[in-house]
């Protein structure tokens, strides 16, 4: 995959098109990632399967505003190495968000590593590391800058 392929991705991603982002994952598509900065191992959690990522992320993007931005792009013919800075823009309370609960208003912005394992050209196996957190007053991206 190329990194202009991806940023299409992305772009399905970020305006919530979610049948067209996991068009580029295999059925059987594994997500993990930490709920909180550092890497908890007890707050890991693992989904499994095309409709469990879109049911995570409409639930997750029903009260927040989510950006992920591509920063490095590391491609191989089985393996690609992302570095994404993501922008959360809390547009309602988000008690159940993943890293912290948030208020309506309040913005989170970090940076993480995300290792995407392919098989036949599709994402098999998705793995999110946290990296770093940032001051929220350097958030770039409102609620609606990419038209939705």
């Amino acid at each position: 995959m190329t990194r202009e392929e991806f940023e299409v991705y992305l772009s399905h991603f970020n305006n919530k098109r979610y049948e067209a982002a996991t068009s580029y994952f295999a059925p059987d598509v594994t997500l993990e990632f930490c709920t909180t900065p550092g890497g908890d191992p007890g707050d890991a959690r693992t989904l499994h399967g095309v409709q469990a990522f879109i049911a995570q992320y409409q639930s997750l993007h029903a009260n927040v505003h989510e950006v992920v931005e591509l920063r490095d792009f590391i491609p191989g013919e089985d393996l690609i190495a992302a570095e994404m800075y993501t922008e959360f823009h809390a547009l309602n309370d988000a008690p159940d968000f993943p890293r912290r609960p948030l208020k309506k208003g309040e913005s989170m912005v970090m940076t993480n590593w995300v290792i995407y394992n392919l098989e036949a050209g599709k994402m098999k196996r998705i793995r999110i590391a946290h990296f770093r957190m940032h001051d929220s007053k350097t958030a770039k991206y409102a609620p609606g800058s990419l038209g939705n």
